[in-house]
């Protein structure tokens, strides 16, 4: 019976270190789009507004910081979110970073659960990724009709501002006007 035991301690604790695992990874590839955001065309701007308004620590901090620790925006968002769990300073944590340990390795440490501060990244960079996906979408879609700046009229290259009109004669051939 004991041996049962300590079978199934050992299978949760490897449950849990696995669950942890897989937070820290989630947790990497959400601070990953924070960075990857803030690369785009006004997207500093507001992942840093985003980063503020769910930490409440305000943007001059945030890029005070950002300059400091040379830390990514989402590095950013995992170690005030952390200082605000822990009880500890945002320098604490990122000296902690500095020194070689993982977010990962920083919450157990400190006893804090990964998936509230998981929920919270994602909450934080969904207004700044659809933003942003908003922006590429209509790049995307200006890029596309970019080409149809000429339409083709029965040999000749009628540019948009030509008054030219096209006519069908019936016959699914048609000649073009004001030529």
């Amino acid at each position: 019976m004991k041996a049962i035991r300590l079978t199934l301690v050992a299978l949760l604790s490897l449950s849990a270190a696995v669950a942890r695992a897989n937070d820290v990874v989630i947790l990497e590839r959400t601070a990953s789009d924070f960075d990857a955001q803030a690369a785009t065309p006004n997207g500093r701007e507001q992942v840093l507004s985003a980063i503020s308004r769910d930490t409440n620590v305000p943007i001059t901090t945030l890029e005070a910081q950002r300059q400091q620790t040379r830390l990514g925006y989402g590095g950013l968002f995992i170690a005030n979110s952390l200082a605000s769990a822990t009880g500890k300073t945002f320098d604490e944590i990122a000296a902690l970073k500095a020194s070689g340990h993982g977010w990962g390795w920083i919450a157990k440490q400190n006893n804090v659960k990964l998936g509230p501060i998981i929920s919270s990244a994602r909450h934080a960079n969904k207004p700044v990724k659809s933003k942003t996906a908003k922006v590429k979408k209509a790049k995307k879609n200006h890029n596309a009709f970019a080409h149809v700046d000429r339409v083709k009229t029965h040999g000749h290259d009628k540019g948009p501002q030509s008054n030219a009109s096209f006519h069908s004669n019936g016959n699914g051939k048609g000649h073009g006007k004001g030529h």
